[in-house]
């Protein structure tokens, strides 16, 4: 017993001497393939129409949006692996507004990114320094949780009222999506350092059937800027 206990403590201690735990954040802009949500908003926009009989026009029609990024890795030489959480969020409005008043409707889009992490580190300058450079590419695989909202109002003379309650679309499902993603990476000190890079984020969208099995789908170009820290044993 006394051999075994000896045995996992000196695999561990090897362990944590040849690895680091990192945590990284990365702040950026995504673009969307959203056209399902597009004609399910016109849809919308036709049926508040038959009840508030003014011009109501789409104002945003989910357009490209921030994005922001958070990782756990574990490192081993040149290579990180971990898993990481991803906010995505965009949406639709429509709205219309005159002397007499006004009346809004706004369809939210939301999700949350969960997936793991590979990164390889293939082109270093000054290796083993406290300062150097770095090359990466990685790849994350993830399950997309999908969360739509919408709300809507109008208001006149007399006051401000909710919409009619079925206009309003509460909705979720799931998605699933790989991401590659090359970038730069600059230390400037061992335990911590800036990156900056692009990648491409493919989805298999999720559905949902309260809104017409229209799909909300994150396919498109990401781009981010982020720090990392990394616990030097």
């Amino acid at each position: 017993m006394k051999k075994l206990i000896l045995s996992i403590t000196l695999l561990l201690m090897t362990i944590t001497s040849m690895a680091q735990i990192g945590f990284g954040y990365r702040f950026g802009i995504g673009n969307y393939k959203m056209s399902e949500m597009s004609s399910f908003l016109n849809v919308i926009q036709s049926g508040i129409k038959l009840d508030y009989p003014v011009p109501i026009s789409v104002t945003d029609n989910f357009p490209n949006h921030y994005t922001n990024y958070g990782e756990v890795t574990y490192s081993v030489k040149n290579s990180d692996y971990g898993i990481n959480i991803t906010y995505l969020s965009t949406g639709g409005r429509l709205a219309y507004s005159d002397y007499s008043g006004e009346i809004a409707y706004n369809l939210n889009a939301n999700a949350y990114g969960i997936g793991a992490l590979y990164r390889n580190y293939f082109f270093q300058t000054n290796q083993g320094q406290d300062k150097n450079l770095s090359l990466f590419a990685e790849i994350s695989p993830a399950v997309t949780i999908n969360n739509i909202t919408s709300d809507g109002y109008y208001e006149t003379q007399s006051g401000r009222k909710e919409m009619d309650k079925k206009h309003i679309v509460e909705s979720k499902s799931m998605g699933f999506s790989v991401t590659p993603y090359v970038g730069l990476q600059w230390n400037f000190i061992k335990s911590l350092g800036a990156n900056l890079g692009i990648g491409y984020h493919a989805e298999i969208p999720g559905k949902s059937s309260e809104m017409r099995d229209s799909k909300i789908d994150w396919t498109g170009l990401r781009m981010g800027l982020g720090l990392r820290y990394k616990l030097i044993p």
